[in-house]
């Protein structure tokens, strides 16, 4: 029925034209020529649509980056309808947007269906950070943000023609500068709550951790946060002066050191380089078809921002021997013809290679999976390049994807995002790669930028809370602290964390989001940063439901209580941090205030937590024993997983009697129960499918494919750490809430699956909801009759 209604939605408002112009695609040509940049893929309006079906929420994504350009283009052209001075660029970051557009209102005249439009965008937006987007709820985004493009478009129409220079001109519109331009909000930059809002529920403390520390007084309440934001709008002075501040710049997503081109290597991009297995895959590879005389076809496949430009920039680079026959294409920065989209300009690129017109042999192409997958589909429509959509298929990557490298003669594929940024292995889950990045950042050497600019700014005199936060950072238990974390939130969210996107939480964690260089700021430290700041990217997002403070320890009540009774609590944070208490210097003076005194409390939990990592979550621990027992293939392991899986089989419902599952709630007069006989199965293409046995590994999914065979079918489900955990909770006795049963759709369809094949037609019980007694209803072996009904002893 969902499916219908989408359907029927989609049919009625995009391919008949009704509940938007009939100009659409005119404007969606117009919003992605001008506003998306020229390293990102520019999508038609079909495939656009397609890609809102297939993927809401990463659709989303890439409108926000259209929306936030096109918010910036409409206060400019407001600033000149009105001659009234532009507003500051800063009222329109990702965090304060909607305040942004109110003033758009108030002070440059925007109207009141565009506010409304826009912030009704901002809403649907908002959903992405905290669940996936339903595929109607992107449908109408994309509505208000073609709606508010018309708006801009006929306003620009109708000053003397489409490019009036009262305007702007038409340099003006196609103009690349920052001051015209903002880069694409990434997977790692949400759009965020309204300003005026309070900090959301989930984000405060136990109310029991200490009388001074409750809800309402732990964290900043409504008027500070507003006037916190709004203050963050203009930068502070000093922000300017900083070398460190400068260089962590380039850390940000939309800088253009992060968004890398795979021609240009570059000093800063060289020195961030992190060796990967991917790289080490791609260069066997290509070493196995140097001398091949038949031409070679190579895929780089993976997801926004995770590195294939940099990897193809550091083989041209570094291994430029291997590619010398190659051609090789980049998908989300190459167009040969501007009137070509990017799977006419794929189409070209292979059409070429097939024919072998060009001057070389080999083609390698790197390409995002959603261009793979629209470029499948299109040659799918056109009967074209079978071979090649045989390979596809079989190499899987749009189903299971087990094969991470995958090569069928001369055909090769390599997918990055196979890959994980962390792996597996003797000490539960690390990451080499993020462990690496940290290191490179606070690494006491000349030939680190970050390291040369903060003691420059140390010799000039200019420390800061952003030169605090950077030496918080060098602490080596920090570093380990983060990486852990990180990796919790990648488990537990089952985020996908690219390598701009970490680059980017790293600028977030170091910098507070005004840019001061106040020193005495406590909420703008590092480990306030990490776990306070929900609002600033879905990575911090996450942090923050794994925030120590919102954890209550023995050891957490009575520091907290140590600290609230003394008449000194900047001793008891001097003590309990020991030697990186000398960092910050706001932790020397006695609170001013209660705001400061709570922002110190939170500080203190948060710091210690990062100086003494000591993981106590006994269910997170114990997925990550399976996760890595089931990719071993250590069956017996997996068995008492099966156990748990059982038992909780048995809850779900309930069972009147061993071997019986309830198929009905407890509503009516009887209840019936269906007789269940199961044989424990995984997918045998995942299981103990680690490319290393003895040592860590990388390739896996974080979650484990298990199930049952009943009545001949194969039943499987993913057990994701959401899914275990609340397992885990209904074996102790836990009953679950609607909340629980929506993150438990697979077992809730694996569970029907189960009843649906198991086989009734021998025995099914009937069972009195007033007092117990059952009766069995069996087929004969030998008599006329469809059934038989005797009663059963309890």
């Amino acid at each position: 029925m969902i499916l219908y209604f989408v359907t029927m939605f989609v049919k009625y408002h995009f391919y008949t034209g009704k509940g938007l112009t009939m100009n659409t695609q005119k404007i969606w040509s117009f919003l992605v020529t001008n506003l998306v940049p020229e390293e990102d893929t520019k999508f038609t309006y079909e495939e656009f649509n397609k890609w809102m079906i297939d993927s809401p929420t990463e659709a989303m994504v890439y409108l926000d980056g259209i929306f936030q350009s096109l918010t910036l283009k409409r206060m400019y052209m407001l600033a000149k309808n009105t001659k009234r001075p532009a507003l500051s660029e800063r009222y329109f970051d990702r965090h304060v947007i909607k305040f942004g557009w109110q003033k758009l209102k108030v002070e440059l005249n925007a109207s009141m269906k565009e506010l409304k439009w826009a912030h009704r965008y901002i809403e649907l937006s908002d959903l992405y950070t905290k669940r996936n987007l339903l595929k109607i709820e992107t449908l109408e985004a994309f509505e208000k943000l073609i709606s508010l493009g018309e708006v801009y478009l006929n306003e620009t129409e109708n000053s003397s023609g489409l490019y009036d220079s009262d305007v702007f001109t038409k340099e003006e519109i196609l103009d690349d500068s920052e001051e015209h331009r903002v880069k694409p909000i990434t997977f790692s930059e949400p759009p965020t709550q309204e300003i005026k809002e309070t900090i959301p529920e989930d984000t405060t403390v136990e109310d029991n951790v200490n009388d001074s520390f409750t809800k309402e007084n732990l964290l900043p309440q409504k008027d500070t946060v507003t006037e916190d934001i709004v203050s963050s709008i203009d930068i502070n002075g000093d922000a300017t002066t900083s070398k460190l501040l400068d260089k962590l710049r380039m850390l940000q997503s939309s800088s253009k050191e992060s968004v890398v081109n795979a021609d240009s290597f570059g000093e800063f991009r060289e020195y961030m380089h992190i060796d990967r297995p991917i790289q080490y895959s791609l260069i066997e590879t290509l070493e196995a078809i140097d001398n091949e005389s038949t031409p070679q076809l190579i895929l780089l496949s993976g997801s926004v921002g995770d590195g294939k430009s940099h990897l193809l920039a550091y083989i041209k680079e570094k291994h430029s021997h291997l590619v010398k026959d190659f051609r090789i294409h980049n998908d989300s920065t190459e167009s040969f013809d501007p009137s070509k989209n990017s799977i006419e300009t794929l189409d070209s690129v292979l059409s070429s290679f097939y024919k072998q017109d060009s001057e070389t042999k080999h083609l390698l192409i790197a390409i995002n999976l959603g261009v793979l997958h629209n470029f499948y589909n299109f040659a799918a429509s056109e009967n074209r390049y079978e071979s090649l959509r045989n390979f596809i298929d079989d190499s899987d990557i749009f189903g299971n994807g087990e094969h991470i490298v995958y090569s069928n003669k001369s055909l090769h594929l390599l997918n990055i995002a196979g890959f994980q940024t962390y792996s597996l292995g003797t000490n539960g889950a690390e990451s080499l790669f993020f462990s690496k990045i940290l290191e490179k950042v606070v690494l006491t050497s000349n030939d680190n930028p970050f390291y040369d600019a903060y003691c420059e700014d140390v010799n000039n005199g200019i420390q800061s809370i952003i030169h605090d936060n950077y030496d918080f950072l060098s602490n080596l238990a920090v570093r380990e602290s983060v990486e852990n974390v990180v990796i919790q939130t990648m488990v537990k969210e089952k985020l996908i964390i690219s390598t701009r996107a970490f680059y980017n939480f790293i600028f977030d964690i170091l910098a507070p989001s005004n840019l001061s260089l106040e020193p005495d700021k406590p909420n703008a430290a590092l480990p306030n940063l990490i776990f306070g700041h929900p609002d600033r990217s879905i990575i911090l997002n996450a942090l923050h439901r794994i925030d120590p403070v919102s954890f209550r320890t023995d050891f957490f009540d009575q520091l907290i209580t140590k600290y609230v009774l003394a008449q000194q609590p900047q001793d008891i944070a001097k003590n309990a941090l020991g030697d990186m208490a000398e960092i910050y210097r706001f932790i020397h003076h006695a609170p001013e205030n209660t705001d400061t005194m709570n922002a110190l409390g939170s500080f203190l939990i948060r710091s210690y937590s990062l100086l003494n990592p000591q993981e106590t979550d006994r269910t997170y621990l114990d997925f990550l024993k399976y996760l890595k027992a089931y990719y071993l293939g250590d069956g017996e392991s997996i068995e008492s997983l099966f156990e748990l899986i059982r038992e909780v089989i048995y809850l779900w419902r309930g069972s009147p009697r061993e071997n019986y599952l309830y198929i009905d709630g407890a509503n009516n007069d009887y209840r019936v129960a269906y007789p269940f006989q199961a044989e424990e199965i995984v997918d045998e293409r995942l299981f103990a499918s680690a490319e290393n046995k003895d040592s860590d590994f990388y390739r896996f999914s974080p979650f484990i494919r298990i199930g049952f065979e009943v009545g001949g079918k194969e039943i499987l489900f993913d057990l994701d750490y959401k899914l275990y955990s609340l397992l885990v909770k209904i074996q102790d006795g836990y009953r679950p809430n609607r909340n629980d049963l929506r993150d438990a759709v697979q077992f809730i369809d694996f569970y029907d699956e189960l009843i649906r094949y198991t086989d009734k037609s021998k025995s099914i019980l009937l069972v009195s909801t007033h007092d117990g007694s059952m009766v069995e209803l069996t087929k004969p072996k030998f008599s006329k009759s469809k059934f038989e009904v005797r009663k059963v002893k309890q």
